[in-house]
C-alpha cells in the first residue's frame, strides 16, 4: 500500500489552508475538525487556542474522549 493510500499516515493538504490563521493543514487537523463539528478544516493550533488548551492537552482529549489517536508523524 502506498503512503498516500494508508489512512493512518499523515497527509498534508497543499490546496487547503486553515481559515483562521492561513497555515497549512493535514489529515490530523481534518479528523479533529470533523469530530468537533467544524465545517472547514481548522489547524489543531487554532482549535487548541479556541478551547484555551495546549496542543498536547487537545491531543489527549481527542484520544481519551473521542478515541482519535494522532496520525504518525504529527
Amino acid at each position: 500500500m502506498s503512503e498516500r493510500q494508508d489512512p493512518r499516515l499523515l497527509h498534508w493538504y497543499e490546496e487547503i489552508c486553515c481559515p483562521v490563521c492561513g497555515g497549512r493543514v493535514n489529515s490530523w487537523d481534518k479528523r479533529i475538525s470533523r469530530a468537533l463539528g467544524y465545517k472547514a478544516i481548522v489547524c489543531e493550533g487554532c482549535i487548541a487556542k479556541e478551547y484555551g488548551v495546549t496542543v498536547e492537552e487537545l491531543r489527549d482529549t481527542m484520544e481519551n474522549h473521542f478515541g482519535l489517536v494522532p496520525c504518525p508523524g504529527v
